[in-house]
């Protein structure tokens, strides 16, 4: 009984140290959730200064990892009549995380696709070479998984790759971690490209108006992405098109006009 009035002011952790413990760990928890999150996937802005004052260059990328995400295409079907009508209604009648406007397409009514376009296993149109634009394909399934390759090496294919989903684009920015010479360095407009490390480590993103040199080179230069090297960079349709959304902090910069599909990320169906 002493030792029962002795300690009866003590409070219950002092008596009972694993109550301590689990009061630690809810109290941590939604800390130890939002970081573990970030690890696989988050939405960064990367600014650049003209002159000491002023903002002038602007990325906002999506990073993820592709072995807890993966890509998914939505497409209009037609930009005169789309199915969707933007990146968010699209995105959001998606698990999509995040998302872009995908890859170029023709003038006519339709907006005919140029190059690859695979949603959901179905090849909706086919590879095309011989242009910039359609310089290389994004895509996702087979063996390899998430893939980066120049157009070339799948039109020496007899067949292609299994696919779950593909975009074209063009051109190339960055192979093998250095900036691809030769790109235009006169015209200036807002970018939407892709990009990896060369293993797991994937992002999409957009820019302000830059060249395609300048964003080349933007993207190659050591720590340019904070610890995200970028290995290669595939261009995807930019200018009036450009459109980037994220779902965890809520941006949606819409495009200035109807565009014919998007790149969006989805967590990894875990079965």
């Amino acid at each position: 009984m002493r030792a029962f009035r002795h300690l009866r002011g003590t409070p219950d952790f002092l008596l009972f140290p694993h109550r301590l413990l689990t009061m630690l760990f809810l109290r941590l928890l939604p800390l130890i959730l939002c970081f573990s999150g970030l690890v696989h996937a988050e939405h960064r802005v990367f600014t650049r200064k003209d002159g000491f004052l002023s903002m002038r260059d602007k990325l906002n990328v999506y990073f993820f990892r592709s072995d807890t995400h993966r890509l998914l295409v939505r497409d209009e079907g037609s930009v005169k009549t789309p199915r969707y009508g933007s990146l968010d209604k699209a995105m959001r009648k998606s698990p999509c995380v995040a998302g872009v406007n995908g890859g170029f397409f023709s003038a006519d009514a339709e907006g005919t696709p140029l190059g690859l376009v695979v949603q959901d296993g179905k090849r909706l149109s086919p590879l095309a070479t011989g242009s910039f634009a359609v310089s290389g394909v994004v895509y996702e399934g087979g063996r390899d998984g998430l893939t980066l390759v120049r157009s070339s090496v799948l039109r020496r294919m007899r067949r292609l790759p299994a696919m779950q989903a593909a975009i074209q684009g063009g051109p190339f920015l960055v192979e093998n971690g250095s900036a691809v010479k030769g790109l235009n360095a006169q015209k200036s407009t807002y970018r939407t490209f892709i990009a990896t490390d060369g293993g797991r480590r994937w992002c999409i993103g957009v820019s302000s108006s830059l060249t395609l040199k300048e964003l080349a080179a933007w993207l190659a230069a050591p720590g340019a992405l904070g610890n995200f090297r970028v290995e290669t960079a595939l261009n995807l349709d930019g200018g009036s098109s450009s459109a980037f959304w994220c779902h965890e902090t809520g941006i949606s910069y819409p495009a200035f006009k109807q565009v014919r599909n998007y790149l969006g990320v989805a967590p990894v169906e875990r079965r």
